[in-house]
């Protein structure tokens, strides 16, 4: 659906069902240089399962006009602007890699709305190569590949997605195609200055859930661990095989911990 947030034009994804702001709702928030489409998978199961569902395109990113958000910060307070136009409360947030940043931010800044928050693939910071900060500034397709090399595990690389005949990582390549150069840019540079992970965490009330993939490059194991310390007695689960793009690599037992953490913290008409 559409909408609009400081007079731009925002989309987010509903799962196949009409967005009911009264009731308690799922809100997905994707990484660098990707979309709605990488929930997918999880937007048609909680929407069909009593939830509100939000999946939107960040400020910039495929179907949301821009300009983009420049700062981690702005993104959290921007997410706080759609709850309040879309009068929507009882949220979880469900954040991958960058999305973890935004909602550490928004579960510490405005608590009062949170009802969980599930962290995956991530660290308190997430610091950038600047070789590729460099490469998405002038050679985007560089800087796609070595994201998509970089961010899938075994699954990714040998073709073993969860819907025969396609390849994430292909399909990873034309979503970030989309938002090259300057979302893809202005995302890496913001994730590399954000600096306020641990103060944040410190400020999470809402019950934490966090997921690691086992073969995960980008959010190495050294990173989620700092995290899972900073928050207040997380739920901590690893997939062994997954790399960084948990919720693709492993579709169902990602969906699965979600589901029975969310569940239980902000419960809905589940059939």
């Amino acid at each position: 659906m559409y909408f609009e947030v400081d007079g731009m034009r925002v989309f987010a994804a509903t799962g196949g069902k009409p967005f009911e702001p009264e009731w308690p709702a799922v809100v997905f928030l994707h990484g660098s240089a990707l979309d709605h489409t990488f929930w997918g998978l999880y937007t048609r199961f909680f929407a069909f399962r009593g939830y509100a569902v939000l999946a939107p395109d960040l400020p910039g990113h495929s179907l949301s006009a821009g300009p983009q958000l420049a700062r981690i910060e702005d993104m959290a307070d921007w997410l706080e602007r759609v709850a309040q136009t879309l009068d929507t409360g009882k949220l979880s947030l469900v954040a991958h890699s960058q999305g973890c940043l935004v909602a550490l931010e928004y579960a510490a800044r405005y608590p009062q709305r949170l009802r969980s928050v599930s962290f995956i693939a991530s660290g308190l910071a997430t610091p950038v190569n600047p070789g590729l900060i460099e490469a998405a500034e002038n050679d985007p397709e560089a800087a796609v590949g070595m994201m998509i090399a970089w961010g899938f595990g075994p699954a990714g690389h040998f073709h073993q997605g969860p819907v025969p005949g396609s390849s994430m990582m292909a399909g990873g390549r034309k979503v970030m195609g989309v938002n090259v150069p300057e979302a893809l840019a202005t995302d890496l540079r913001a994730c590399d200055a954000y600096r306020n992970g641990e103060a944040a965490a410190a400020g999470v009330q809402a019950p934490a859930q966090v997921i690691i993939g086992g073969r995960d490059r980008m959010a190495p194991a050294r990173a989620t661990a700092e995290l899972v310390a900073a928050l207040s007695a997380p739920r901590v689960d690893v997939i062994p095989r997954s790399g960084h793009m948990v919720p693709l690599e492993a579709p169902n037992a990602c969906r699965q911990l979600l589901r029975d953490f969310i569940f239980t913290h902000n419960p809905a008409g589940q059939a």
